[in-house]
């Protein structure tokens, strides 16, 4: 039997590559895969930052309609020992409700319809009070709340329609119940205008 004989030249050797060689091979990622994860690394920070700001929009509102709320209420338990109408004099004249003569301020409001300020059409319509800083259940300004408000308004109400509708309101003073209603607003340093965070309404008999 004839010994094999390797032919170099149909089957030539292939050479390992060197260590430097097989180094630059495997070393790194290629530019695809760098700015892959650039994206997906930076789409994931982006989306915990916005997550972010919108808790602390929502934390922001949540606190500020609560605080709304306690202002609104402290309107309302400062008017619950209140007649509608003063006491002695009974029912304004048409025309003549809000305060009574020698009644300048909020220390001397002994009745409901005093809250309705003073009219600027004759007695057609009232505009109501602003208390800005606002007010305590005990007539008190609240000095350290800058940018909030509370504006409280008057109405006579019907028995059968106790809503406050144009068309349907009656004179202030001409029925037995009435109809508070206090707005709170608050605007920030960064606000062009002020705004509504909370509405209170409550009907009282006479």
């Amino acid at each position: 039997m004839l010994p094999m004989v390797y032919d170099m030249n149909r089957y030539p050797r292939t050479q390992n590559p060197t260590p430097a060689r097989r180094h630059r091979n495997a070393a790194g990622f290629t530019l695809i895969e760098a700015a892959l994860t650039t994206v997906i690394v930076g789409t994931g920070v982006l989306s915990i930052v916005a997550a972010q700001q919108a808790y602390h929009q929502k934390n922001d509102w949540a606190q500020r309609t609560g605080t709304a709320m306690l202002l609104a209420n402290e309107v309302r338990e400062l008017t619950l020992p209140l007649p509608a109408f003063d006491p002695i004099t009974g029912p304004p004249a048409p025309g003549a409700a809000g305060p009574e003569p020698g009644e300048a301020s909020v220390a001397d409001y002994d009745d409901l319809d005093d809250f309705a300020g003073v009219s600027l059409d004759a007695g057609v319509t009232y505009p109501g009070l602003t208390f800005d800083p606002p007010i305590d259940a005990l007539r008190r300004p609240i000095a350290d709340m800058p940018g909030w408000s509370q504006k409280i308004t008057v109405h006579s109400v019907l028995e059968e329609n106790i809503a406050v509708v144009p068309a349907l309101t009656q004179p202030l003073g001409t029925t037995p119940m009435l109809r508070l209603t206090v707005d709170v607003l608050y605007q920030g340093p960064n606000d062009a205008s002020a705004q509504t965070m909370t509405q209170l309404s409550w009907v009282v008999g006479q």
